[in-house]
């Protein structure tokens, strides 16, 4: 398994609108597109013109405010999306950053035990459900990662030592085990081996999200 999911580039969006009618508190109207919106103005360009036009959003009439309202909703919307598309998943080796970046993105973090080495489950569960693009694209948009890998013995003891109460907190019993934790540190529940199917092992990851 590849422990980097890889992201995509951001790549720009245009978010003028069509145009319409726009009407002042004073009953003025304009047709005009909606460019975008600043500092509480609204850039209005007017049909068969390039020049942008400022006018104050509270002096437009309330129908208008309220478009504009929910044109603010849907760019948010759309750069969120764009956001959570761009994101690059990695898999965290230090527990700390992890939680950092489960703050930062307030998904839950799924702590992974694994020997991929010379565990045939472990190898299953990478197959069958991190490695699919599926699950990535789930990933994406849900989770942080960590990962204690005990394929190399030493590399396994090293970490028990350095993070014997990180064991404490979530043991382990054998490969693969994972737990979903909140941001907060809160043991949300444990996935059992690797036998589950794609669709199993995120609908267990779902269940637990109700526990946040």
């Amino acid at each position: 398994m590849k422990y980097l999911f890889v992201g995509f580039t951001i790549v720009g969006l245009a978010f003028s609108s069509s145009a319409r009618t726009w009407t002042s508190s004073d009953g003025k109207t304009v047709e005009a597109d909606l460019v975008r919106v600043h500092d509480g103005k609204a850039y209005l360009r007017p049909d068969g013109r390039t020049k942008l036009y400022p006018f104050e959003i509270s002096k437009l009439s309330e129908t208008d405010q309220s478009f504009i309202e929910a044109y603010n909703k849907e760019i948010e919307q759309r750069l969120e999306e764009q956001r959570l598309e761009a994101r690059s998943v990695r898999w965290h080796t230090d527990f700390d950053d992890a939680v950092a970046e489960a703050n930062e993105t307030g998904f839950p973090i799924l702590f992974l035990y694994t020997a991929p080495s010379w565990c045939g489950w472990c190898v299953k569960l990478e197959a069958n459900v991190l490695d699919q693009p599926e699950f990535k694209q789930y990933a994406k948009r849900n989770l942080v990662f960590y990962i204690a890998d005990f394929s190399d013995s030493h590399d396994g003891d090293r970490w028990k030592k350095k993070n014997s109460d990180l064991l404490k907190k979530y043991p382990m019993k054998g490969f693969p085990t994972s737990y979903i934790i909140a941001p907060d540190g809160r043991k949300l529940g444990k996935i059992g081996g690797g036998g589950d199917t794609m669709d199993e092992f995120i609908g267990k990851i779902e269940n637990l999200k109700k526990k946040m």
